[in-house]
């Protein structure tokens, strides 16, 4: 402009004279003047408005997950589910599910980022709700391995014998129970062992009771079956055969022969 000398020009300052159409900041210059605009907007092409920097758009927010633009800045609103703002609020961090005891998981508990995992101990099964755990009927589904009876128990089985048999090492096969080896027939004389039992017998002699485990005497002369030709005289297990007045057992200890008095 023109100075009061109306010969030399002096400097106009159109920040000063608010004719600079800067509509947010205005910084003079000799004959001119530029515009700049606060942190969050940039200069239009003509460079003189100052518009709104959409930093969501421009994804320079430093927002990890959700992003929010506003005139002139911009706030990471929010976090997906399983994930937390952190304090820098720009940051989303993990939520360790298992650790906070807020999974719901019944048993096992594996967090993964923005989320986690039920499972389950070994017997159990995972439920159609993914968290909670049910019992393995093992021996319904025959997975047990168990070779003759088998028990479900909570989380578990229990393998068990027939009668005759035991439990191997393995807890699992059945092998036979030589009762006789081990004195639990209850036989009173001959054991014989069998698969999966045994069976009594009875010396010479004896009779096997109506229990099948004890042995009774025969008696052979009630029963007539000592072969003896006169007398006979029962014994426990056996007999003997003796003869009557006048007569001398035979060699074959059973038959009588007349004994000759004169002779002797």
């Amino acid at each position: 402009q023109l100075a009061a000398d109306l010969k030399t020009c002096g400097d106009i300052d159109e920040c000063v004279y608010h004719i600079s159409k800067c509509n947010q900041m205005c910084n003079n210059t000799v004959g001119s003047y530029s515009c700049s605009c606060n942190s969050g907007y940039h200069l239009d092409s003509g460079n003189r408005i100052c518009i709104d920097i959409n930093e969501c758009e421009l994804n320079i927010s430093g927002c990890t997950q959700f992003c929010s633009n506003t005139i002139g800045s911009f706030f990471c609103s929010v976090c997906n589910i399983g994930f937390l703002l952190h304090e820098d609020n720009t940051t989303c961090t993990d939520i360790d599910e298992c650790a906070r005891n807020i999974s719901g998981c019944s048993q096992n508990c594996t967090n993964t980022n923005g989320s986690y995992n039920c499972a389950c101990y070994s017997g159990y099964q995972i439920a159609a709700d993914l968290m909670n755990c049910y019992d393995v009927d093992e021996c319904r589904l025959n997975t047990s391995g168990c070779s003759q009876n088998c028990t479900n128990t909570i989380g578990s089985y229990n393998c068990s014998c027939y009668s005759g048999y035991q439990l191997a090492a393995d807890l699992k096969s059945c092998g036979d129970l030589n009762e006789c080896t081990l004195n639990t027939s209850g036989c009173s004389q001959n054991c014989t062992n069998t698969i999966g039992s045994y069976n009594c017998s009875c010396y010479s002699g004896y009779q096997l009771a109506a229990d099948l485990k004890s042995c009774g005497d025969i008696n052979e002369c009630t029963l007539n079956i000592s072969g003896c030709s006169q007398n006979c005289t029962n014994t426990n297990g056996s007999y003997n055969c003796s003869c009557y007045y006048g007569y001398q057992l035979a060699a074959d200890k059973m038959s009588c022969t007349d004994l000759n008095e004169c002779t002797l």
